[in-house]
Formats: structure tokens, C-alpha cells, sequence
């Protein structure tokens, strides 16, 4: 009985939550943003938005997952930036099928 105890709460504890998931994939599309941008001063995520798309250029790809990262920085001058990071992930979100930087206007936000 001892054992069986043991047994469970080392099973319990070796099970990651179903949020980690989800922290690994925006913790990707940050990555991605801060790595494009090379290290930019100031950069911060000013908004995130996880969506599923319903349509998927590949029929065999049914319902991608896609994370949107708002982010501001200061370029070379000093100058405060907008920029959009879009990460698309596969619908197990373990693979990416597209990333990439897109130029937000200020007025988007």
C-alpha cells in the first residue's frame, strides 16, 4: 500500500499542466520577436491574442493555432517602434508552419 502511494504521487508529479503547453508556445513567438529584432532596447509585448484559424491554406492541416504578439521597441535612434509578431502552429502546437514580423501602425492597437 506504502508503494502504490509513492507510485501515484511520483506519476502525479511527473504530469506537466495543460497551461504549460500553451506558456511554451508564447514563450516561442516571443522568442521568435526578440530574436528578429536582434536584441532591440525597450522591447515589450503590449498585447497577445491566441486564436484557432478555421481555414488553412493545406487541407490536411485542420485548424492551426496562432499566436499574435503586439510588441513596441526602440530602434537604432532611439525612435519607439510597433511591430506585429504572427506564429502559427500546427493544431497539436508542437510544430510551426509560419512566423513572421509584420509592421503595426499605431491606430491598430
Amino acid at each position: 500500500m506504502k508503494y502504490n502511494i509513492i507510485f501515484l504521487l511520483i506519476v502525479l508529479a511527473a504530469c506537466e499542466p495543460r497551461n504549460f503547453d500553451r506558456d511554451k508556445r508564447q514563450i516561442i513567438a516571443k522568442d521568435f520577436a526578440r530574436q528578429q529584432l536582434h536584441g532591440a532596447p525597450g522591447f515589450d509585448v503590449t498585447g497577445f491574442r491566441e486564436d484557432t484559424l478555421k481555414a488553412w491554406p493545406d487541407s490536411m492541416i485542420i485548424h492551426p493555432i496562432r499566436y499574435t504578439l503586439d510588441i513596441v521597441f526602440n530602434d537604432s535612434l532611439g525612435n519607439r517602434q510597433n511591430k506585429t509578431a504572427e506564429v502559427i502552429f500546427t493544431p497539436g502546437g508542437n510544430d510551426i508552419l509560419r512566423k513572421e514580423l509584420l509592421e503595426r501602425s499605431v491606430t491598430d492597437q
